[in-house]
């Protein structure tokens, strides 16, 4: 025996077909609007490069090189201000004499001296 199909599967088959089409037309609305932002980034995207590009290529970017009075001008006084940057350190002192090293020898034994004799007192 076949069996009729019965209203109520009829009707089923109608509204599960409503809502695939329903579906199909909310994703097809969302894909419109990730499509447009896709577009809208990529036009940022490109547009940022071109800015970059035009700065990089740009008559800005060109550098020309002084003339040689100006070098002339420049190094003069790059020479002056180290000279009296070096004129301004503080002068070496040269090798010292035997006194002298002598007398730093005396001072530096007192000095320990007295770092031993306060330590040994502590204890």
């Amino acid at each position: 025996m076949i069996r009729a199909a019965s209203p109520n599967s009829a009707r089923k088959g109608v509204m599960e077909n409503r809502i695939l089409e329903l579906a199909i037309e909310a994703l097809q609305l969302r894909k419109a609007s990730v499509e447009a932002e896709i577009e809208a980034v990529r036009s940022e995207l490109h547009g940022a490069a071109k800015v970059r590009r035009a700065t990089i290529v740009g008559p800005t970017a060109v550098r020309r090189k002084p003339y040689i009075d100006q070098r002339k001008a420049q190094s003069e006084r790059m020479k002056a201000y180290w000279a009296a940057r070096k004129a301004a350190a503080k002068p070496k002192t040269g090798p010292r004499s035997a006194a002298a090293r002598k007398a730093q020898s005396e001072r530096m034994k007192a000095y320990w001296a007295r770092k031993r004799k306060e330590t040994r007192s502590k204890t």
